[in-house]
């Protein structure tokens, strides 16, 4: 079962609402004009694990996620949110009679130097390169630095905003946000984790 998010101030941290209709999280809560109502919706991961760890196949690709943000911490990225958006974030298995193969999921950095960036994405290929990121995480995940310029962010913002908010076949839809370097939020998710046959 989905939780539904009660209104809260925007920068406050909320639950997971329930799929809508067309079994997606809703693109807003009832009023698009109110910022607490509206995609992406603040969550935890533990709060993310225990609403989308309903399967094997999703359970597996939650552990890599938490894996994915575990390297990510301890390689400097510590300030910042990611995006988190695809068809993992839908009923895919009543939709579409299968479940997710991966989660979609963009990484907003800021306090990482180029230099430290650069050697970062030399010395940890398997971090930076879309296919080996897939194949060991199960992610479809890209960078943003949001510090670098303000008008690159807010253009990237519109693109992936853009492209999460919607499904293949155009079903307006919400998306997530999680802090970056939240270890003890990481680890509870992890034991949930380990409840899920």
């Amino acid at each position: 079962m989905i939780w539904i998010l009660s209104v809260v101030p925007f920068w406050s941290a909320t639950l997971i609402p329930t799929f809508d209709g067309n079994l997606v999280l809703p693109p807003h809560l009832g009023n698009p004009t109110e910022r607490a109502q509206l995609s992406p919706y603040r969550c935890t991961t533990l709060e993310l694990c225990q609403i989308f760890g309903t399967s094997a196949a999703r359970k597996l690709i939650l552990t890599g996620f938490l894996d994915f943000r575990q390297q990510l911490a301890a390689n400097g990225f510590r300030h910042g949110f990611q995006w988190l958006g695809g068809s993992f974030l839908e009923d895919k298995e009543t939709r579409h009679n299968a479940p997710p193969a991966d989660l979609d999921v963009v990484t907003l950095y800021r306090n990482v130097t180029m230099a430290a960036v650069q050697a970062f994405a030399t010395a940890n290929h398997g971090l930076w390169d879309l296919d080996a990121v897939k194949n060991q995480f199960r992610l479809d995940h890209y960078y943003v630095d949001i510090a670098y310029n303000p008008e690159l962010t807010v253009e990237q913002a519109r693109y992936w905003v853009g492209l999460f908010s919607h499904t293949r076949d155009n079903i307006w839809k919400g998306m997530l946000r999680i802090e970056l370097n939240t270890a003890d939020d990481d680890d509870a998710a992890r034991q949930h984790l380990l409840t899920i046959p």
